[in-house]
């Protein structure tokens, strides 16, 4: 196959934005897109070598697949040992069993299959996986399985039935990417068949190239590069993909390949030295890049500044100079494939393989390696492991619609029934244990019901397809248990903002939330939800939560609504046990305060506006804001006073705090008064 340098000159169109993309530079929230261009060029090289073989001597499976031995696993298996020092000394327990597990299924070319078991690809966990770009190695792994055994199947068959052939199958695969896209987002981004559609579109353009003379055309081979720019600047982590979107890159890819034939001005522009020589060694650009920010990212407590993560690009070039100066091209250089050395090279890369097995197994005993990790932050991760009983008994998540009320082990000890409950999602779980043990020893009865990802009224649908329809019959449940059992007074706690955003919190210094985007939409419109971003379901959202507080009120029942509880967005117990790690031995972590205030704008005026003699307010803002930081909110104080069980929840500790107001807050709906409740506060010592 004759080179063409225009094409190395591709290559480095699509690392770049990739490399941009993981630093998380402004500008390129499509720099994903990068490796769909490397697929089509991957289907493009391979056909290609695979026709040029059939021509002459005939194509041998054995010379195929050492050859992909010698150009993918020499490099790959150097960053994976690169990795393993970095790993040890400073990848939390967890990190570390996740780290040993991606070990063992790169290895096996199936690290696509664990990411999409694992983690979304734009999530942000994601970025502290330093292997998390070998899904894409495993893709293509899996598609030089197939293809070539469906090339040498159809070796006899005219030029355009083979071209026939694949052009069904790539169409095929497109359709189920359309369609997996709508019903699992991350099974479409990591799974070889919603894929394989962009590298047979390289393969179908070596077929049209092999055959006949294409003439260069300006304006075609223009308008590709110019797609797959647009993509890269239009595209974002929202952008449903690889969908019918991903046609413009693959498309572009596609003009460029067939169309910037030597002479025009994009074979210029790519074939210029720079595009060549970043091209020639963007296969060592894509292998060191992730590691280098992962590992960035793992040791710092918040996100590394924009300016030091575009050192760490810039370093990623020379480390990947050298790593194909030194390590791809002396084991590409090769005589003539025989069945010796065809079988020495597979055997050899089994053998090493069988070793970094070894290796991800070992990272994955005793916790994750745990013995690595000082004693303080050990502690630190445990606190984010310790759930409250409640929060098992108390807590559902299958939509439960009939349950034995009063659950025995959600009621204060020693009473048959109560006339106040605690209703609402994970936060009024998180919440439960705490006012439980509060209310007891305040002689106060309480029963607590919650569900996971549910506002805490019925009428709602949920955009999570695991919650869909769940919330509404488990609050149906409720509300008919409230009515019947004659409760008086109703305590309200829920993620109110999130499930009229949608977004996962940003704190805005380096903590994102990890989880997917969750919103909800009125019962009545779940054939056909709002979207997130619409304006008009978040009004009607924030006016039916108006609507069922007065709603409770209006049938002469008491209400304390406990506003939003700050959230964190990074994993508490986890940040601190990394600045343990990092020797702070009694870190202070907090969050801005008009991060919070931003956030929850909408519905804390919301809920300002709400008068009513039988409605009582907590606001948690001021118990856990500026009282020890100004304009700031308190995560955790050193080890052993640690707020949340991860980014969002409030741990024993943290729930313990906001406990004594809303105790008071019931007491007072009977007018009473409430000093021994007041001074019932969480730890000692963490709040004055």
């Amino acid at each position: 196959m004759q080179h063409r340098p225009e094409i190395d000159g591709l290559r480095t169109v699509a690392v770049l934005p990739v490399l941009l993309f993981h630093a998380g530079i402004p500008g390129f929230a499509g720099g994903y897109v990068g490796v769909d261009l490397f697929f089509v060029i991957s289907g493009y090289l391979i056909t290609g070598i695979i026709l040029s073989a059939e021509r002459k001597a005939g194509f041998s499976l054995l010379a195929f697949y050492e050859r992909r031995v010698r150009r993918i696993m020499p490099a790959l298996f150097a960053v994976m040992l690169a990795c393993l020092p970095f790993a040890w000394f400073t990848m939390l327990p967890d990190q570390m069993q996740s780290f040993g597990k991606s070990l063992v299924a790169v290895c096996l070319f199936i690290s696509n299959i664990l990411f999409y078991l694992q983690t979304g690809y734009f999530a942000a966990d994601a970025e502290l996986q330093p292997l998390l770009h070998t899904w894409s190695l495993a893709v293509e792994e899996q598609f030089y399985v197939v293809f070539p055994l469906i090339m040498i199947a159809t070796h006899r068959m005219p030029v355009r039935r083979r071209m026939g052939l694949l052009l069904a199958l790539a169409v095929v695969s497109l359709a189920l990417a359309q369609w997996t896209v709508a019903q699992d987002t991350s099974a479409a981004f990591y799974l070889p068949h919603t894929r394989a559609w962009e590298l047979l579109t390289g393969s179908l353009a070596a077929f049209w190239l092999a055959d006949r003379r294409q003439d260069g055309h300006e304006i075609l081979a223009a308008l590709g590069l110019a797609a797959i720019a647009f993509s890269v600047v239009a595209y974002d982590g929202a952008t449903p993909f690889p969908s019918f979107y991903a046609l413009v890159p693959v498309i572009g890819a596609l003009l460029v390949i067939l169309f910037a034939q030597p002479g025009t001005a994009v074979a210029r522009l790519l074939s210029m030295k720079v595009m060549t020589g970043i091209g020639l060694i963007s296969y060592s650009l894509y292998l060191w890049h992730q590691p280098i920010l992962a590992f960035a990212r793992i040791h710092s407590l918040t996100e590394p500044s924009r300016g030091t993560m575009l050192g760490l690009v810039l370093l990623t070039f020379p480390l990947a100079y050298l790593s194909w100066r030194f390590i791809e091209q002396p084991f590409r250089s090769r005589a003539a494939t025989t069945r010796r050395s065809g079988s020495s090279a597979l055997g050899v890369t089994a053998a090493s393989a069988a070793c970094v097995i070894a290796v991800g197994l070992f990272a994955q005993r005793d916790n994750g390696l745990a013995f690595r990790v000082p004693e303080g932050a050990q502690d630190a991760i445990l606190a984010g492991k310790t759930l409250d009983p409640a929060m098992t008994h108390c807590l559902f998540d299958k939509g439960e619609a009939s349950l034995p009320h009063p659950i025995k082990d959600c009621l204060t000890p020693g009473i048959a029934e109560s006339p106040t409950i605690l209703i609402g999602d994970s936060h009024a779980g998180a919440l439960a244990g705490a006012a439980l043990r509060g209310f007891a020893a305040a002689g106060e009865p309480l029963y607590a019901m919650s569900h996971s990802a549910c506002v805490g009224f019925s009428g709602f649908v949920v955009s999570d397809p695991k919650y869909r329809l769940r919330c509404n019959s488990f609050f149906t449940g409720i509300e008919d248990y409230i009515a019947r059992a004659k409760i008086s007074t109703v305590i309200m706690l829920s993620r109110w903002t999130l499930y009229i955003e949608g977004t996962p919190f940003d704190n805005g210094e380096g903590g994102v939330e990890h989880r997917r985007p969750t919103f909800v939409d009125l019962y009545d419109r779940r054939d056909d939800m709002g979207g997130e971003d619409d304006p008009a379901r978040k009004q009607r959202v924030l006016d039916q939560y108006v609507a069922d507080i007065k709603a409770y009120l209006d049938r002469g029942i008491n209400v304390v609504l406990v506003y939003p509880v700050p959230e964190a967005g990074w994993n508490v117990p986890d940040t601190v046990a990394r600045a343990v790690m990092n020797g702070d031995p009694h870190p202070l972590l907090t969050t801005a305060t008009p991060r919070y205030q931003q956030r929850n704008t909408a519905v804390i005026a919301a809920f300002d506006a709400l008068e009513h003699p039988r409605l009582r307010k907590v606001k948690a803002a001021p118990v856990f804001c500026n009282w020890l930081v100004n304009n700031r909110c308190l995560n955790a104080e050193g080890i052993k006073d640690i707020l949340y069980l991860d980014d969002n929840h409030l741990s024993d500790t943290g729930a313990a705090l906001l406990v004594p107001d809303i105790l008071k807050a019931v007491k007072s709906l009977r007018g009473e008064t409430s000093q021994s409740a007041a001074s019932s506060a969480g730890p000692v010592g963490l709040k004055p």
